[in-house]
């Protein structure tokens, strides 16, 4: 399958152009996705790394202000990263597509998987959460199978195994299996004894360089781990942190985790929770637990934790070995962050050179103290202007799974971006240099579909995903705060606990007409979305696209044909590729529709009278044509992620209406993108939102003529 996928890809791909144009991040605010590690160099407290669920891994190398994306990864989700004890170049990473390394600091990745079972299409086959270096020999290193975000997989990776490197991961072999998911791994102080956390199983040690396994888990209340940390020290002294565990019996409540240590070299165990305060409920997500743990290496008495429970989200620091902790953080205006997402955090990492220093992650934020917890910032973005006005602007790093991107195509410098769950709507006014929140009611996440423009400064926008959460949002040009929510049975929509709303557009002309795509079927207002019949409901339904030429004339997508409409009552069915994916229409009003799934996957051309396919890409999931010149056409691909490489390509460019193809892949993290969008204002200009590492721009020079 997957040697013929790029079969495909080779026909209508074309490699004429000698020059390469660069993405560059949009610069948006960061970072809307789940971050799952924090390095910190210890040569350089200045060189952080930052990895993600889909977000491919940052790079900083002023502590924080500014990051750069890290490129090479053929699957983005990132486990832990460890820098090489005495080269400062040298890193390795785990990835669910088995351990990568870079040797210049970060910026490039290699995958290093010799020995190791061959790629496939279908499935990770060989997840690693870390690799260890061996302290008395750095050339020597350890890989350990697992994910602490545990991931599943529909086939069968080697969970649990440990891989065994003598020539710093050019080749590798598997040395012994715990067959169950590694979240943690660490040695002793004196090198002598690996220590892993394994899910459900608890706390395991070997004394014989990885070969033997026995479990130590003699004291703990259960045996699902997060953290295990080794003293820097003294190698009798080990803690482990535990997350929230299922209740013993049906009905009951689920077990709390907490922080323990041991000082007999794992014999033993012994709560440590003095100042922390525990939730216990049925629901394990408002039950504590505590994936987040660190202890300073320059001073093994100061540590932190985090109780990552809904309801109990804080932030602890000890100062005294954790014979007592004190709360640092809790939610709130102590620590703005660009999403609202609380302080249940699932990542602490302390500056190995300064106990003072600590990140703090979780899903959807980093933040960063140097003055011990007194103080915090979004070390992914920065506020402008007001406290209260949610106005935003990245630091480069941006972890937004996009689902659209509109351009107001009737006043310059505005836009909205649109992406899963808290990255639901954003708004500029000022030409991409600054973004503002609109989307919080009645509900910050939810997700973003569309949006739509009329030339009064009205904005309609569609929100939802995963069949929930969904509704429409009604905003002004010249209005502050968050747009106004038009949802439920009240304005004749569903429920949102069980709607989805996608393709949206409003006349131009009069925006008091709207019409929006709900749960497959097309909904109508005439009075600026108060109310809402159902106008069209003869298929299942997607998005809509209007001819530039007459905007009463649109089409929308579906299931068994395309369908277009001149008065927005009545429809003709067009036939086509039989997908209600998402489509344009050129300024010549032939329309072109992004067919992702079914039998005739690809780039699909309507000029009117028949149908022509551009691309047989089978990860053809959007397109864009230039309003400048319509034979300029972009497309973005997607594959999905769940398997050791992603085969699809994010970007793909034609400037000869679709005759050859030109890939855009230089400077992404990622080979998964699902926005695509041209400038009205300024021919060139280019966007791409990424699904897992945000949205990128880019200029170049066009060269077709009309």
């Amino acid at each position: 399958m997957r040697v013929a996928c790029i079969f495909l890809l080779s026909c209508f791909c074309s490699t004429v152009y000698a020059e390469e144009i660069l993405w560059k991040p949009l610069m948006e605010p960061g970072c809307g996705g789940w971050i799952t590690s924090v390095t910190v160099s210890p040569h350089d407290s200045r060189k952080l790394l930052v990895g993600g669920d889909l977000l491919s891994i940052g790079v900083s190398g002023d502590g924080g202000k500014f990051w750069d994306v890290a490129l090479g990864f053929r699957s983005p989700e990132i486990g832990d990263c460890t820098f090489h004890p005495t080269d400062p170049n040298i890193i390795f990473a785990g990835t669910m597509s088995g351990p990568y390394r870079s040797v210049d600091g970060g910026k490039h990745w290699q995958e290093m998987r010799e020995g190791f079972p061959e790629v496939t299409p279908w499935h990770y086959s060989a997840p690693i959460e870390k690799v260890l270096f061996d302290p008395h020999d750095p050339n020597h290193v350890y890989a350990f199978g697992g994910s602490s975000r545990r991931w599943g997989s529909p086939g069968k990776p080697l969970w649990g195994t440990i891989w065994e490197s003598f020539d710093l991961g050019n080749h590798w072999q598997p040395i012994a299996s715990l067959e169950h998911n590694i979240v943690g791994a660490t040695f002793s102080a004196d090198g002598k004894t690996l220590w892993v956390a394994v899910d459900s199983r608890g706390i395991f040690r070997s004394d014989d360089g990885g070969k033997t396994w026995q479990a130590c888990n003699d004291g703990l209340p259960h045996t699902y781990p997060e953290r295990i940390v080794a003293h820097p020290q003294n190698r009798e002294i080990l803690w482990c942190s535990l997350g929230a565990a299922p209740p013993l019996k049906e009905g009951e409540k689920c077990r709390p985790g907490g922080i323990y240590q041991s000082l007999d070299g794992g014999k033993t165990w012994r709560a440590k929770m003095e100042g922390i305060s525990r939730v216990q409920n049925v629901n394990p997500n408002l039950t504590s637990g505590f994936k987040a743990f660190a202890l300073a290496s320059s001073c093994p008495e100061v540590l932190y934790t985090s109780d990552r429970a809904w309801n109990g989200a804080t932030i602890y620091r000890s100062t005294d070995g954790g014979e007592h902790w004190e709360p640092v953080l809790r939610r709130g205006p102590a620590c703005p962050t660009a999403y609202p997402s609380g302080m249940g955090v699932t990542v602490l990492t302390i500056d190995p050179n300064d106990e003072n220093r600590v990140y703090a992650a979780g899903a959807e934020f980093i933040v960063a103290t140097a003055d011990g917890g007194k103080t915090w910032q979004d070390i992914t973005a920065t506020q402008v202007g007001k406290e209260d006005s949610w106005t935003w602007t990245g630091r480069g790093y941006s972890g937004l799974c996009c689902t659209n991107f509109r351009w107001d195509p009737y006043h310059p410098n505005r836009a909205v971006l649109l992406a899963m769950d808290a990255g639901k709507v954003w708004e500029s006014r000022d030409g991409l240099k600054t973004w503002t929140f609109r989307g919080a009611k009645p509900n910050a996440w939810g997700g973003g579909g569309d949006a739509t423009f009329a030339k009064d400064g009205t904005v309609y926008v569609s929100t939802g995903q995963s069949g929930q959460g969904g509704g429409i949002l009604r905003g002004g040009l010249e209005e502050e705060g968050m747009w106004t929510p038009l949802h439920g049975e009240e304005r004749g929509l569903p429920k949102r606990d069980s709607c989805q709303a996608k393709g949206i557009y409003t006349l131009p002309e009069d925006s008091s007409k709207v019409w929006v795509v709900v749960n497959g079927k097309l909904y109508f207002s005439s009075d600026s979305g108060e109310n809402w019949r159902i106008c069209w409901e003869q298929d299942v339904l997607g998005w809509i696209a209007a001819d530039p030429r007459n905007p009463r004339t649109f089409y929308v997508s579906g299931k068994e044909n395309l369908w277009k409409t001149t008065d927005g009552q009545h429809f003709e069915p067009l036939g086509g590729p039989q997908a209600a994916e998402m489509l344009t229409v050129d300024r010549r009003g032939r329309v072109l529709l992004a067919a992702w799934r079914g039998k005739k996957t690809g780039l699909w051309r309507y000029d009117g009278k028949e149908w022509t396919q551009l691309q047989k890409n089978p990860y053809c999931v959007n397109v864009a044509v230039s309003p400048h010149n319509p034979r300029h056409i972009l497309v973005a691909g997607t594959d999905h992620p769940y398997h050791d490489v992603i085969q699809s390509v994010p970007a793909m460019l034609s400037t000869d209406d679709g005759q050859t193809w030109r890939e855009l892949r230089g400077g992404l993290p990622t080979q998964r993108a699902m926005a695509v969008a041209f400038s009205p204002w300024e021919p060139g200009h280019i966007i791409l939102g990424t699904s897992g590492c945000g949205f990128f721009q880019m200029h170049w020079s066009p060269l077709a003529k009309d």
